[in-house]
């Protein structure tokens, strides 16, 4: 819930007097928010949750990157063939071919 709501916002107090309590809190809603003196101040996330989004951030910038390379010139290429007979001289992989 991106929201605050009754239901996910804590203050500094409940922070200090119950601190194992408001990580029960987290690991239920996924999101606390954390206000002092009726500011908010800080978000609590899920460990499960933060992983979430980082790899959701991740895998969006990577698209990013990607639509970006995709608008750059290429190159003549070189056939795979060429790339593994230069670089892979007594490799298993030629050996086992």
């Amino acid at each position: 819930m991106l929201i605050p709501t009754s239901k996910n916002v804590k203050t500094i107090t409940d922070m200090r007097e119950d601190a194992l309590g408001l990580l029960d809190l987290v690991k239920k809603q996924r999101v606390t928010y954390i206000f002092h003196r009726s500011k908010p101040k800080a978000v609590m996330l899920d460990v499960d949750e933060f992983v979430r989004i980082q790899e959701l951030l991740e895998d969006y910038y990577d698209e990013l990157e990607a639509q970006q390379l995709e608008k750059e010139p290429r190159g003549k290429g070189i056939p795979i063939k060429d790339v593994i007979e230069k670089y892979v001289q007594n490799s298993s992989y030629k050996k086992s071919r």
